[in-house]
């Protein structure tokens, strides 16, 4: 999509580019320009090396190499193509997107539309979920997860749930007026040819929901309980909404403190959510998967 540039320039000059990047890394001033460690992903250091010119409204990371606009810089950082970085930099600083042409206008919105569909049933199965594991007969799935020595505070922190079989959700979810082919397209359903039914993918499992930096649920990872032949973590297969080599567990509580702390000085990595879900549980908030 093009964008009519007095459009573009508008948009970098109500984003300015050092207020942007601060809230990424902590810049420090020297001379004309800012310096920081760089905070692009895939690069670490010791030693300040990226640079950030307000007067151009330009950055350089001399350790790296990458450079440019505030627009390349949101691309870069939050894993965006060249649209979405604009429609981010926009929401930002609340400014209205300009029509394009009616084909494109049109191809966008369904788009739009599709997606808004996904993440509704994403939304309303984790409810699902939540709904389950208070129940009843969710409660192997929340002993279990006492057992493990976390706090109750866990099941509201990081939404935890439980499906407790493989036809109710796709049953639930139909009655709430959604098709099984958006439910397939958002990943909470398979389809079983030999049977010819829908299942719940993450069936008879603790359900962990994966959240994005929206707050959006975007995929879910399951766990089974008990002793099994088959893998004890499963996660919703890839879907147009959840990329997971793009994607990490618990960023949005870590944008949550990052709005109370202003600045975390560093991140520690898991290797997965039960593994955060401990930590945080520990008191260690600065933590990812």
């Amino acid at each position: 999509m093009r964008y009519d540039q007095s459009f573009i320039e508008e948009l970098k000059s109500r984003n300015d580019i050092v207020d942007v990047i601060s809230a990424y890394c902590q810049l420090e001033k020297k001379g004309g320009s800012y310096w920081a460690r760089c905070p692009l992903p895939g690069h670490l250091e010791k030693t300040p090396s990226f640079c950030v010119n307000q007067t151009g409204q330009f950055y350089k990371c001399f350790g790296c190499g990458r450079g440019g606009d505030v627009i390349s810089f949101i691309e870069e950082v939050e894993s965006l193509n060249y649209v979405e970085a604009v429609e981010f930099l926009a929401r930002r600083a609340g400014m209205e997107i300009p029509e394009s042409d009616a084909e494109s206008e049109e191809k966008t919105r369904l788009a739009a539309q599709s997606k808004e569909t996904r993440l509704k049933i994403l939304k309303e199965t984790a409810l699902f979920y939540v709904d389950n594991i208070r129940s009843e007969k969710g409660k192997p799935y929340a002993d279990y997860v006492l057992k493990r020595g976390f706090d109750k505070k866990v099941f509201n922190t990081f939404g935890l749930g439980a499906s407790l079989d493989y036809r109710t959700l796709p049953k639930y979810l139909l009655r709430k007026g959604f098709s099984y082919k958006d439910m397939l397209a958002a990943g909470v359903v398979t389809y079983n040819e030999d049977k010819k039914e829908y299942y719940d993918f993450e069936a008879e499992r603790l359900i962990v929901p994966i959240i994005d930096s929206y707050n959006n649920v975007i995929a879910f990872g399951g766990r089974v309980i008990v002793k099994t032949d088959f893998a004890k973590y499963k996660n919703t297969r890839e879907t147009s909404i959840f990329v997971k080599n793009r994607t990490l567990y618990n960023i949005n509580n870590l944008k949550k403190l990052k709005r109370e702390k202003g600045v975390i000085p560093f991140v520690i990595m898991a290797e997965g959510y039960m593994d955060v879900i401990a930590l945080y549980s520990a008191g260690f908030r600065n933590v990812v998967a």
